[in-house]
């Protein structure tokens, strides 16, 4: 599983001569249980299989290759995982003018001191995030309140 977990890492991409450079070292070591390259392949496909490939391929008009994570899917399987669901915070949502829904206000009254971020005229500002007022000094705010 760590294997796995760092040949698929998005901020260290490995190429394949990587990947079995890094398994034969390992070998060579002493480490005990190394798996195959095959081995890793295999369980990142029923991985795959189990929860789905969260990543969208898109080329763009240039042929730059990106690719876009379904969001709501990995949030909705975040509160599915029970190792992750108590750790997750919800804060309120902004709905402009007022409440959507009763929870959102019961979480601004009782739960969440402060959301981390306000919208203000389409820009959006952050707590402890040095901002500037029209008169020109700057401050940092430490919460957000609506009124």
């Amino acid at each position: 599983f760590m294997t796995s977990l760092l040949f698929s890492s998005a901020w260290l991409p490995f190429s394949e001569a990587q990947k079995r450079a890094v398994l034969s070292c390992a070998r060579d070591l002493g480490a005990c249980n190394v798996p195959s390259l095959r081995a890793i392949k295999q369980s990142n496909e029923c991985i795959h299989r189990l929860i789905g490939n969260l990543m969208r391929k898109v080329t763009s008009a240039s042929g730059n290759i990106f690719y876009i994570n379904d969001i709501g899917h990995a949030i909705a399987k975040d509160y599915a995982n029970p190792l992750t669901c108590f750790s997750m915070l919800d804060y309120l949502e902004d709905g402009g003018a007022g409440m959507s829904q009763v929870c959102h206000g019961q979480k601004m009254l009782l739960e969440v001191p402060s959301p981390p971020a306000a919208r203000v005229d389409g820009n959006i500002y952050f707590v402890h995030e040095l901002l500037q007022e029209c008169s020109g000094d700057y401050f940092v705010p430490e919460s957000f309140f609506s009124a």
